[in-house]
C-alpha cells in the first residue's frame, strides 16, 4: 500500500503545480518609447491581469533630429533569435502580435507560430506604412493576410486597419463595419475585433467582435481626453490575457473594453499634449499599487 500513497502524493503534488504555475504570455512587436504602445503596454497589461510577459522585439521607435516618430527594424537575425532563446527556456499560454514591420519577420513570425496552435494567439495587424511605399505595403498586407490570418485566434484591427486590409472604404457606420468583418472572414481569418474607437460618429465608442456564425457590439462613452496613445494595443493585449485566463470571445472582449476605458481615463501626459494609456497602477482584483 505504500506505493499507492507514495503515488497519490505525488499526484496531488503535481495538480497542485499545475495550477499554480504562472500563466506566461509572449508580445512580438516593437518598442514604444513612450510607453503608450508597442510592448511596454502589451507587458504592463499582462502584469496587470497577474500574468508574466516576454517579449521579442521587432523594431525601435525615436524622434528623429526632426522630431518626427521613425521605426528602425531589429535584424531579422535577432528576431529569430529572440524567438528561439524563449522557445528554449519556457512554454507559452498565449502569444500577442504587434507591429512586425516586415514581410521578412511576417515569415519569421509565422514559422514561430505554427508549432503553437493549441494557445490563443492574438495577431494586432498595425500598419506603419510610408505613403510612398505602396508597393511593399500592398506586399505586407498581402504577407499577413496570407501567411498569418490562418494561424491566428483572432485579429484586432482598428477601423483604418480593416479598411486598408480589406480595400474597401474606411466605414462609418456598423452596418459598414459588419460588411467590412465578413469581408476579412473571407480572407481566412476566423475571429475579428474591429476597434472602432472614438473614430466612428456619436457619443459612443463601437467595438465590433465577428466570428462566421454571429457577432456583437460592444460600446462606451467616449472619453474626452487626449491621453489615447496605445490605447488599441492594450485593448488587444487585454484579449490575449484574457483568453488565456479562460474567458470566452464575449467576456475576453468586454472585460477589455472596460480596462482600456480605465487606463484612458488614467492615461499620461506628454510634452506635446498628447499622451500614453496607463492603468494607474491597478492590480488583478482591482487593487491600486500605492506605492
Amino acid at each position: 500500500a505504500n506505493w499507492l500513497f507514495f503515488f497519490f502524493e505525488n499526484f496531488v503534488i503535481l495538480l497542485f503545480m499545475e495550477e499554480n504555475v504562472m500563466k506566461r504570455i509572449l508580445t512580438i512587436g516593437g518598442s514604444d518609447p513612450f510607453a503608450g504602445g508597442g510592448i511596454q503596454t502589451d507587458l504592463k497589461t499582462f502584469e496587470n491581469f497577474g500574468l508574466f510577459g516576454l517579449s521579442a522585439l521587432t523594431s525601435i521607435g525615436a524622434l528623429d533630429i526632426n522630431e518626427r516618430f521613425m521605426l528602425e527594424s531589429i535584424s531579422l537575425e535577432l528576431l529569430k533569435r529572440q524567438l528561439v532563446s524563449i522557445d528554449k527556456m519556457t512554454s507559452l499560454d498565449g502569444i500577442k502580435i504587434g507591429l512586425l514591420n516586415s514581410s521578412e519577420a511576417i515569415m519569421v513570425v509565422r514559422d514561430f507560430i505554427k508549432t503553437k496552435q493549441n494557445i490563443p494567439i492574438i495577431l494586432d495587424p498595425v500598419l506603419a506604412f510610408k505613403e510612398t511605399e505602396a508597393v511593399i505595403n500592398q506586399l505586407y498586407i498581402s504577407q499577413l493576410i496570407e501567411e498569418l490570418f490562418p494561424l491566428v485566434t483572432m485579429i484586432t484591427p482598428n477601423l483604418a486597419e480593416a479598411a486598408l486590409l480589406s480595400g474597401q472604404a474606411l466605414p462609418s457606420s456598423l452596418t459598414e463595419m459588419i460588411h467590412l468583418a465578413k469581408e476579412l472572414t473571407a480572407s481566412g481569418t476566423k475571429n475579428i475585433v474591429i476597434k472602432g474607437g472614438t473614430r466612428m460618429a456619436g457619443d459612443e465608442a463601437v467595438d465590433l467582435l465577428y466570428s462566421i456564425d454571429h457577432y456583437e457590439v460592444f460600446s462606451h462613452k467616449k472619453i474626452d481626453t487626449t491621453t489615447v496613445n496605445g490605447a488599441g494595443c492594450a485593448f488587444s493585449s487585454a484579449i490575449t490575457a484574457n483568453l488565456v485566463l479562460g474567458a470566452d470571445f464575449t467576456k475576453a472582449v468586454a472585460e477589455s473594453k472596460k480596462f482600456v476605458a480605465h487606463c484612458i481615463s488614467n492615461g499620461v501626459l506628454m510634452n506635446d499634449h498628447t499622451g500614453s494609456v496607463w492603468s494607474g497602477g491597478i492590480q488583478k482584483g482591482g487593487m491600486r499599487n500605492e506605492n
